[in-house]
């Protein structure tokens, strides 16, 4: 508990005007101080060694990891009624003065409080264990000194188009400045007595842009076009080639991937199959159709509101039901679902507004202005959806919709033409009334007493192993003329089945390859002929005390009066015996007497004479002939019938993608006192709102999520845009222009480039929310077209190139580091969209982590090995291990920046991953094969695909002597070289000599490890 934590304590034997006289004093060492701790301490990029400290980039950064834990908005944990966070808390009057008096540090409370030696007034207090340094120290008392200039905090204010600065005009460097981007960045770089780098080679650039906005290396052809292309704009056509390219719409929805949790599992307990691929390969198409921003969010949040909203639309809404869920027998359901709402919130948070809106599930927000009610108004926008808490883990759990390809459109929309026609056909096409009178007439004929009907029984199933053996094999019942009801047959008996219902289909359960009987008794009164109408699924068998009467080994789905079958009746009991047989999927049968069924009022009609019915009457009579026994019509219906299976087999057949949808009557919304799900506060309804600190709600906007996503793209809001182009600038700069991706709020990084943050999401906006637009004038700036070699000067005053005077040197992410060596080895199967793949990963992973040690990962075959890294299977519980060595998140939370390491492991991914085997192997191929006539033209061939550029001198002589001794090595050693190629599916090329293609495999590994092979320049 921290105690005293105000700034009006007692001064105990201090009086006031003593303790001022203090502080004049330690003023006077501070300035001493400071002289002596301006040699030694180097000023950050961030402020200039001549400038005046700021409120938002020096002073709020302080106060928040420092002092708004107990002065700031959580109203709960405040300490002294104070609020540091608000203008109106700095400027004002305690008891014993101001807590901040502008050009009166020893005015000021603040500055007492932080400058005493006393642990009980010391602020922060010794137990927060957040001590201000003698930088900070310095900071606030500069801060005071110069006016204490304070203003809110920067990423709440709507952005506004800042001029565009002017810049040296002496500067003399080729390409500089090349847009509005660049003079923002020079004009900080000035003010630092730097300038920028030259602009990179060609080679350079087309690789580096190419990776960047394609996520995969240039050709040799794509470079060399670009190497010999004189004309003025080549850079720009290189560009809007790439923009307008199906690769763009993968890259880019990778990295929305890793925001929307996206995975093929759902993560808690069996972590059991979903599929949601349709809704990524709605993102690529929004992405590569240049979808406007603002578009593109509303339906990621709320598609399924749109009015007359499309099935597009719908999946697209499939961004919040990608987060993990739970399908464990004894999980509280309830609480899962609370939990997903939670998620909901928090990933809406991070991606729009880059906010952690989740601090205020329990409490106040400590830093940022969000009340723990603003919170649940929040929350309510996502607690009406239908959902529910549990997820099954055979799949998709509703809501879902089914997703058809074009072609399967087309089929769709011919067959209800189809059926729409013939059902109307049906309805105009009668029997003659001749024919009706005539079938009466038989009926009349027939009339003799009904046969009774005993109940069924049933025995099996029996299965086979094969449908064709299920159907021929005789288990026994069918060789007896009389019932045997107590007969045992294999280990199963007769049951009775009283409540199947003639006239009705009856579903059975039975596996694939099987078959099952039913039977029962028949009484007649005297010897006559009947008929059955039979259907079944699939074929069918029939015997009559003892003598097969019908047999059609058929596959079909069960229906009505499918078989007509007649058979001769003997006065007493007659023993019927019927074998249903199932090939997969569902089965069923169904039976019905002829006649016996017949309404009282067709009866009694089919009784009069022919002369006493009226027109009427034969009407009736006609439509019950028709629809039941008249076979044109039923022939009809069979073609109906059949066009409607294959219409729900299309249907069925078809994927489905979990979508968003609310209840008709949405569920009440309440505060979770300390966030539990069981703890709502029931004395005040929450209802839909937005936080008003941030940017107030507009009237008219809907209370749901439709007007929620309306919101965070209104033209004022001051986060959406900024935080997009920021993280635009993230994917091409490796870090943003505000570094703290993810939170914009006061404990975020201060933008190095605040005025180009604000300009570039105002054009954002007023451009129509263009994501194409915007990342073209980024990588048209000369900012990110110089060279990334170092400078010692530049590292000296800015260590983490925050000032942008070079461009930065990354280390690719996974997905392009695998992605390479597929595309330069030509194994990269180019197809775009789909079904997620399993590639080649090591054995017994997902045994691990399954819940019996069984579940097997299968890996794929043929193209599927060799998709886009993008497409592979993700199991959030385990993760494609080689992806996950190059730091890709498990995707179980929204990550909306990966961290960048290096590790031993990711060399034994690169160098032993049987993908990466093969690759060099492949690789080795086409060097071998190519154009090429010497080793030397072939390595340089080799480093051209890899790395965009020749060999030099140092590294053509390194290969080379790497293939001249694995040559001799694999000579003593055939064996090795052997197993070496037979490393991954494909087959080698068998005109190629083993050595050779060995040692040249080896040389291919080696120039897939370099670094310029691994790392954008």
């Amino acid at each position: 508990m921290i105690r005293r934590a105000h700034l009006t304590p007692s001064l105990r034997s201090h009086t006031l005007s003593s303790h001022l006289n203090t502080t004049r004093v330690l003023l006077k060492c501070l300035t001493l101080c400071s002289l002596l701790l301006s040699a030694l301490v180097v000023q950050s990029a961030e402020l200039k060694s001549n400038d005046t400290p700021g409120f938002i980039k020096d002073i709020q950064p302080i106060l928040s990891r420092k002092c708004f834990q107990c002065h700031g908005p959580d109203e709960n944990s405040r300490e002294a009624h104070l609020r540091l966070d608000q203008k109106d808390g700095l400027f004002s009057t305690r008891k014993k003065g101001s807590v901040i008096t502008p050009g009166e540090p020893s005015e000021s409370l603040m500055f007492h409080r932080i400058m005493t030696e006393d642990p009980d007034e010391i602020m922060p207090p010794p137990e927060t264990k957040k001590p201000l340094t003698v930088e900070e120290k310095q900071l606030i008392a500069e801060w005071i000194q110069s006016g204490a200039d304070w203003s809110g905090h920067w990423a709440f204010k709507t952005p506004e188009t800042p001029q565009v600065p002017e810049t040296n005009t002496q500067l003399q460097l080729e390409g500089w400045p090349s847009n509005a981007i660049d003079h923002f960045i020079l004009r900080r770089l000035e003010s630092n007595n730097l300038r920028p780098s030259e602009l990179a080679d060609r080679a350079t650039l087309i690789r580096r842009v190419t990776f960047d906005l394609t996520g995969l290396p240039p050709t040799p052809e794509d470079v060399s076009q670009f190497l010999n292309d004189p004309a003025p704009n080549a850079y720009e056509k290189l560009v809007d080639r790439l923009l307008a390219s199906e690769s763009f719409g993968e890259r880019m929805t990778l990295y929305w991937m890793d925001a929307a949790r996206y995975g093929d599992s759902s993560v808690f307990h069996a972590d059991g199959v979903r599929d949601m691929w349709p809704w990524r390969d709605w993102v690529i198409r929004a992405f590569n159709n240049n979808m406007p921003f603002d578009q593109f969010t509303i339906e990621q949040l709320a598609g399924d509101q749109i009015p007359n909203a499309t099935i597009s639309q719908k999946v697209a809404s499939g961004f919040n039901r990608n987060h993990g869920t739970t399908d464990e027998g004894g999980a509280i359901a309830e609480e899962y679902r609370v939990e997903y709402v939670v998620d909901r919130v928090k990933t809406t948070g991070d991606v729009w507004m880059g906010l952690s809106v989740e601090c205020a599930q329990c409490h106040d927000h400590k830093y940022d202005p969000i009340s723990q009610k603003e919170y649940y108004s929040f929350y309510a926008y996502f607690n009406r959806t239908k959902d529910p808490g549990m997820q099954t883990r055979n799949g998709n759990e509703p809501p879902l919709v089914y997703v058809l390809t074009e072609s399967e459109e087309k089929e769709l929309e011919s067959l209800q033409e189809r059926i729409s026609s013939a059902s109307d056909l049906r309805k105009n096409t009668l029997p003659e009334e001749s024919e009706t009178l005539s079938w009466a007439k038989e009926e009349r004929k027939a009339a003799v007493p009904t046969p009774s009907l005993e109940g069924w029984r049933s025995i099996g199933p029996f299965t086979a192993d094969s449908a064709a053996l299920a159907f021929s094999t005789e288990i026994g019942p069918e060789k007896l003329s009389k019932p045997d009801w107590d007969a045992v047959y294999g280990d199963q008996a007769w049951k009775e089945q009283s409540e199947w219902k003639d006239g009705e289909v009856i579903a059975l359960d039975l596996p694939g390859s099987s078959s099952i009987y039913l039977g029962r008794m028949i009484h007649s009164s005297i010897d006559q002929k009947i008929r059955f109408s039979i259907g079944s699924d699939d074929g069918v068998q029939i015997w009559l005390n003892g003598t097969q009467i019908h047999t059609n080994n058929t596959s079909r789905g069960v229906a009505p009066n499918q078989d007509s079958v007649e058979a001769s009746l003997a006065k007493g009991a007659n023993y019927f015996l019927m074998k249903v047989n199932n090939g997969g999927g569902g089965a069923g049968f169904y039976f019905r007497l002829d006649g016996e069924t017949l309404p009282e009022n067709i009866r009694e009609l089919i009784a009069k004479p022919e002369c006493d019915l009226k027109p009427d009457e034969i009407a009736v009579l006609a439509n019950y002939y028709s629809v039941n026994l008249w076979t044109p019509g039923l022939e009809l219906d069979r073609e109906i019938q059949m066009m409607k299976d294959k219409e729900k087999s299309i249907r069925d057949s078809a994927p489905t993608s979990m979508i968003m949808e609310d209840m008709e009557n949405p569920r009440p919304t309440y505060v979770l006192n300390r966030g539990h799900y069981a703890s709502p506060v029931k004395t005040e309804e929450i209802f839909p709102g937005a936080p008003g600190a941030i940017f107030p709600m507009p009237e008219g906007y809907s209370q749901n999520r439709l007007g929620l996503a309306k919101w965070l793209t209104h033209p004022e809001h001051p986060l959406t845009a900024r935080v997009a182009v920021n993280r635009y600038w993230q994917l091409l700069f490796g870090a943003g222009i505000v570094s703290t991706t993810s939170d914009f709020g006061t404990r975020g990084a201060a933008p190095s480039h605040p005025d180009l943050l604000d300009w570039l999401a105002r054009d954002f906006i007023d451009n129509g929310w263009n994501v194409k637009r915007t990342l073209k004038q980024m990588v048209m700036s000369a900012t990110y077209r110089q060279s990334s070699n170092y400078r010692t000067e530049l590292a000296k005053i800015d260590p983490n190139n925050r000032l942008l005077g070079r461009a930065p040197r990354l280390r690719l992410q996974g997905e392009f580091i695998r992605d390479t060596a597929l595309a330069v080895s030509g194994l990269l199967v180019d197809h775009v969209g789909g079904p997620s793949v399993k590639p080649y990963q090591p054995p017994r992973i997902w045994n691990e982590v399954s819940l019996d040690g069984n579940l097997r990962y299968q890996r794929d075959s043929g193209e599927n090995l060799y998709r886009r890294s993008m497409y592979i299977y993700w199991k959030r519980s385990a993760p494609m291990p080689s992806m996950m060595a190059f730091d890709a998140p498990t995707r179980e939370k929204c990550v909306v920046e990966r961290p960048r390491t290096n590790t031993p492991l990711q060399a034994l991914v690169t160098m032993n991953d049987e993908q990466f085997v093969e690759a060099a192997r492949k690789l080795a191929e086409r060097i071998l094969t190519s154009p090429a006539s010497c080793d030397e033209d072939r390595i340089h061939y080799a480093f051209k695909l890899a790395t965009s550029r020749p060999a030099d001198k140092v590294r053509l002589q390194a290969i080379q002597n790497l293939i001249d001794s694995m040559k001799q090595e694999f000579s003593q050693d055939v064996e090795s070289a052997e197993a070496l190629l037979k490393m991954g599916e494909s087959k080698p090329d068998e005109t190629l000599k083993t050595i050779e293609l060995a040692s040249w495999t080896m040389a291919a590994s080696a120039i897939l490890n370099l670094d310029e092979t691994l790392t954008k320049e």
